[in-house]
């Protein structure tokens, strides 16, 4: 508990995800004197991806935006390619930094470049992915710019894939081709042969005949991987994040990021590493570029954008209400509009009404906010538990007369249709 006295700012990491669920009590902006959320994913675009999104994005959208203007006096965005929320309260800005041993390895590489003129300890050519191996975070587009790469200039370029997920050996198997190995197996056990196993392809990409030069390197810490010497580009095709974390990572420690010229990169334009491109072409000019020339080294005032510090800066700066936004606020006249939203919302989500309004909302165990409302699912769980064990046993006993009642059903089903269409009966209005 907080004492009234002490409530004065709030930081609601995700607020539209903190309150589609809440629990009962007092709406944030009433018990804290300023509310500040910060917005850093895109259920939107998650929901959109999954099965039935046409419907679920726009609800999930519109809840959201609900719940944003009803518990935030501030929202922070971390990137435009966010959803609008409430445009009279939100800003863009980015108030996320990075660990200082990345920090610390980029302002290493400045050192070296001032004390030698020029950076010599990167001497790796091969680039490097770091992230969830999905379809969905780019390795598809990635393949593409390998093809388009090797039709200008001859060949694949070289890059180590590091991270894991549910498709790795899928988009394994699409980069290196497919193994004489896994074309088929024929396992033997006890001396005996198990049969023949056919490996069926998970993509027609398999069946290259040149494969990709990736190595695909499996789950490894991002700063441990990359710092040192190894390597001076990072490549990330992938459009599909709010602010990718790796991508200030890499930029962080001195090296190139070749990345989409795309609204979710937008904060990454101010640093001269970054390589930024609009289509294939560009893209193999970036490349090409990274591998003959070095990144520039870091200034201390760049540097510092990555750090927490900065981070910390940039949020203070952007939770303030301008008298511009004041004014705005009250052109919109929404305020009042809001709470209203936020009371009614907290007057649905009380007591065992609420209990049932987030079971029904898709809560699961959330949902038993009150307690009140345990005891009644207790209850309807073990009577529904009862009636399925009275129906399994039951047909356990009857089994025989189960199948005869189901095998009548089916004959007399045929028969019916039968004779409703039987041209001897002639037509039938029905």
């Amino acid at each position: 508990h907080i004492p009234d006295d002490k409530s004065d700012v709030c930081v609601l990491e995700e607020p539209e995800h903190l309150n589609w669920f809440r629990a009962e009590g007092d709406s944030w902006t009433k018990k804290f004197q300023f509310t500040v959320g910060i917005v850093h994913t895109n259920y939107k675009a998650y929901a959109g991806a999954q099965v039935g999104g046409t419907i679920a994005a726009p609800i999930i959208a519109e809840m959201s935006s609900l719940m944003v203007r009803a518990y935030c006096n501030k929202v922070i965005k971390l990137s435009p390619v966010l959803q609008t929320f409430c445009p009279e309260k939100e800003i863009v800005c980015n108030v996320h930094g990075v660990r200082g041993d990345f920090v610390s390895e980029g302002e290493r590489r400045a050192r070296c470049a001032a004390e030698s003129g020029i950076d010599t300890s990167i001497v790796g050519t091969r680039a490097y992915f770091v992230g969830k191996i999905l379809w969905a975070k780019g390795l598809d587009k990635l393949m593409h710019l390998e093809h388009f790469y090797r039709k200008t200039t001859g060949e694949y370029f070289a890059i180590d894939i590091v991270g894991d997920g549910p498709e790795l050996e899928e988009i394994r198997r699409a980069y290196l081709g497919r193994s004489t190995a896994n074309k088929a197996l024929i396992s033997y056990e006890r001396g005996e042969s198990s049969g023949f196993d056919f490996d069926m392809p998970k993509t027609i990409r398999e069946f290259r005949r040149t494969p990709i030069p990736a190595n695909f390197l499996g789950r490894r810490e991002h700063y441990e991987f990359a710092h040192g010497n190894k390597y001076k580009i990072f490549i990330n095709p992938s459009v599909t994040e709010v602010l990718c974390t790796t991508t200030a990572e890499a930029l962080a420690m001195g090296k190139f990021a070749i990345i989409p010229a795309h609204p979710s990169n937008s904060f990454f334009l101010q640093f001269p590493n970054c390589l930024p491109y609009q289509n294939k072409l560009e893209f193999a000019a970036n490349l090409r570029w990274a591998l003959e020339h070095e990144p520039e080294p870091l200034s201390p005032e760049l540097s510092h954008q990555f750090t927490w510090q900065a981070a910390t800066d940039r949020f203070i700066a952007a939770s303030a209400i301008t008298m511009r936004e004041e004014r705005i606020r009250a052109k919109a006249k929404k305020s009042r509009i809001d709470d209203r939203i936020a009371a009614f919302h907290i007057a649905v989500s009380k007591g065992k009404r609420g209990d049932v309004v987030r079971a029904l909302a898709g809560a699961g165990p959330v949902a038993q906010q009150s307690g009140k409302w345990k005891p009644y699912i207790d209850g309807i769980k073990g009577r529904v538990s009862d009636a399925i064990e009275t129906v399994a046993s039951f047909g356990q006993d009857y089994t025989f007369w189960l199948f005869v009642v189901l095998f009548s059903s089916i004959l007399y089903a045929l028969w019916t249709k039968n004779a409703l269409f039987s041209p001897a009966l002639g037509s039938i209005e029905l």
